[in-house]
């Protein structure tokens, strides 16, 4: 046993020979805490209040906290990937999920991958899904099928794969050959008509490429999940009352429409869907 004090909306332990550890009701394990020291767990309680002990426990051992910073198996992390670990554990949010995605990651066989991916999900601002998958997003036709070919069905449930090696790795052919998806924002300004918008899972180990255009807004995979439609999303074009022969358009980098052509960067490619 060790001494502690528990109060409605922070806890105070004492261990021997340690600094005294504090947390409040912010903290992503408050109530397991106050649990574990009802049941007179107070090992339990210790490593779910410390930040380097339970990081390391729920990745088994992968993600390590110390002086020197956030490391995966030894390498040490920096930039996004660091700071955004860090940040689910001081806005009080779980970090299992994160955890699973670095795994993930760390799978993609090609380090270039690895990298563009970083500049991709510190772009988009993506949700990451608690197996440690990520949701992008796709504008498809009305019908669900792809809109470069039509042959891609983009239902939600549908699975599409193709080989690794037929997608386009090179970030500076900004329009090639791999199944596309794009931050939310880029996706739902490549609406037109009545498209409809779909978010899509994929495991970071299944990224190719990102594209060097537009901001890194977008991305080519070999393999993804639609996950569901997002209903509404085309409403900002039915809203402009433009001619029927014109198609709206949006220029990110101008942040401003134009009208007569579609503009279909991201619809090239026999193997786009």
């Amino acid at each position: 046993m060790i001494p502690y004090i528990i109060k409605p909306n922070s806890v105070s332990m004492f261990p021997a020979g340690e600094a005294p550890i504090l947390i409040d009701s912010s903290h992503v394990n408050f109530k397991d805490v106050v649990e574990s020291i009802k049941a007179f767990d107070f090992e339990g309680a210790l490593d779910l209040a410390r930040v380097v002990t339970f990081v390391h426990k729920v990745s088994h051992g992968a993600v390590s906290i110390s002086d020197e910073g956030v490391t995966y198996k030894g390498t040490l992390l920096t930039g996004y990937l660091a700071s955004k670990l860090m940040g689910f554990f001081t806005e009080g949010l779980p970090v299992a999920h994160y955890c699973n995605f670095l795994d993930n990651l760390m799978s993609n066989p090609s380090m270039t991958s690895r990298n563009e991916l970083y500049l991709f999900l510190e772009a988009a601002n993506l949700p990451i899904t608690e197996e440690g998958c990520f949701l992008a997003y796709k504008a498809v036709r009305s019908d669900f099928r792809d809109k470069h070919s039509g042959k891609f069905d983009n239902s939600p449930g549908v699975t599409h794969v193709m080989e690794r090696h037929d997608v386009d790795d090179n970030r500076n052919e900004t329009c090639s050959y791999g199944f596309h998806a794009a931050a939310y924002d880029y996706a739902k300004n490549f609406m037109s008509g009545d498209d409809k918008l779909v978010a899509v899972k994929i495991n970071p180990a299944d990224v190719v490429s990102v594209p060097s255009d537009y901001n890194n807004q977008k991305l080519r995979c070999c393999k993804y999940t639609v996950a569901f439609e997002i209903k509404g999303a085309n409403d900002i074009f039915k809203d402009m009352h433009y001619a029927t022969s014109a198609t709206a358009a949006y220029n990110p980098e101008e942040n401003s429409y134009f009208w007569g052509a579609i503009w279909n960067d991201d619809e090239d490619g026999p193997w786009q869907s």
